[in-house]
């Protein structure tokens, strides 16, 4: 198996590429396992300064509060050392979008949308947690989420 780097500027993100004639069970399985690794988690502190790896599939969303980047899931809200931006980057954009300059959603635990305010939209999230996009996002929110108009 070979692995090697390749430097071009026109990937703006890195990405990982697995090459083969066939895709073979072996294949899949090493695509499943790079993936599990890169999306495996973020490191977060709770409350009790205790650090953990905090599964992807289980955050609500990524804030900043006070200069902090704050990591919330159903369980609680946690602190990390990551930057917001660098957390974007990282994350995987079919299930993560950033609402506002300020804030990161998980797509997959939007519960419901409030489209009854004027140039912005309310998202309440899996654990009823309230939010709102900034008016710059909301049409490609609506594109992403399928809504029209």
């Amino acid at each position: 198996m070979k692995v090697r780097a390749r430097i071009d500027k026109s990937f703006e993100i890195p990405e990982i590429q697995v090459c083969n004639k066939e895709l073979t069970p072996q294949v899949q399985q090493l695509v499943e396992d790079i993936s599990a690794f890169v999306n495996e988690g973020i490191a977060v502190t709770d409350f009790r300064g205790e650090k953990i790896m905090l599964p992807t599939r289980d955050i609500q969303r990524i804030y900043t509060e006070n200069q902090r980047v704050m990591v919330q899931d159903a369980k609680g809200i946690y602190s990390t050392q990551e930057k917001l931006y660098e957390l974007e980057e990282r994350l995987d954009e079919e299930q993560f979008f950033r609402i506002s300059k300020s804030e990161i959603v998980n797509l997959k635990k939007i519960n419901r949308l409030d489209l009854s305010i004027t140039g912005t939209i309310k998202v309440i999230l899996s654990d009823g947690t309230e939010t709102y996009t900034s008016r710059r996002n909301v049409t490609k929110l609506k594109q992403i989420l399928g809504i029209k108009g």
